[in-house]
């Protein structure tokens, strides 16, 4: 499938699958513990303090060894970091390539950081190849669809410009309020510009006006400059 249909396929289940509501649960209310399960107690606690911890904490971005063990021992977001340093150059020598496998591995595991770095390395061209902008477009719809806020902004942006795909300010839009909605306060701003002109939704006044407004008490200053038109940083934030 081409990489503009797959991005498209990708947006489209990202906003037909919905959120399903949660089940109901009744409370139960257990008997009283017996004498011997009260006996029991202190020392069911103190293995309990002594287990392990159920999860494990990331490496640490300049960590090197730490990073390449997780990675090895599949710790999937060590494998990010891990390919960030090779990006970077950083305590290795630059390689693009390997962490470009290591994202996209990442990725395919489902990590929205993965996704996100990948379509980052087309968009700022640092990946030899024609088909930049549609890969970017392509792996930052996977990054949105996966939790990436960042990774929503970005694929709006991409088809508000007409970058890997034609223009589309209607999709864009989507993706905008998607994120907005969840308290992206740059996304809000996108949102409310589109408003102001009408593009691929309403053509609406006050509605950007609220958008701005809604970046501002998020803390983005472009959003309370745009809120006010005056210079003022209004209204106050909560």
């Amino acid at each position: 499938m081409h990489v503009r249909e797959l991005a498209q396929a990708l947006l489209g289940a990202l906003f037909l699958c919905g959120c399903g509501a949660a089940a109901s649960t009744q409370a139960r209310h257990a008997a009283p513990p017996s004498s011997s399960a009260s006996a029991r107690a202190p020392a069911a606690a103190a293995t309990a303090e002594a287990a392990p911890l159920p999860f494990r904490l990331p490496c640490e971005e300049d960590d090197l060894a730490g990073c390449t063990t997780g990675c090895e021992e599949h710790q999937v977001e060590d494998c990010v970091t891990l390919g960030a340093m090779y990006l970077r150059g950083e305590r290795v020598s630059v390689d693009v390539e390997r962490a470009m496998g290591l994202f996209k591995e990442a990725c395919g595991e489902g990590s929205a950081r993965g996704c996100l770095r990948l379509g980052d390395v087309y968009h700022d061209r640092i990946a030899d190849g024609d088909g930049a902008g549609e890969a970017a477009l392509y792996w930052h719809v996977r990054a949105c669809h996966a939790g990436a806020n960042l990774g929503c902004l970005a694929a709006g942006r991409a088809y508000l410009r007409g970058e890997g795909a034609s223009a589309d300010p209607e999709r864009a839009a989507l993706l905008f309020r998607h994120v907005c909605d969840r308290g992206n306060a740059p996304a809000c701003v996108e949102l409310g510009h589109l408003h102001e002109q009408g593009a691929g939704v309403p053509l609406d006044a006050p509605k950007a006006v609220e958008l701005f407004t809604k970046a501002c008490k998020l803390g983005f200053d472009e959003g309370c400059l745009l809120a006010s038109r005056s210079g003022d940083v209004l209204p106050p934030r909560d």
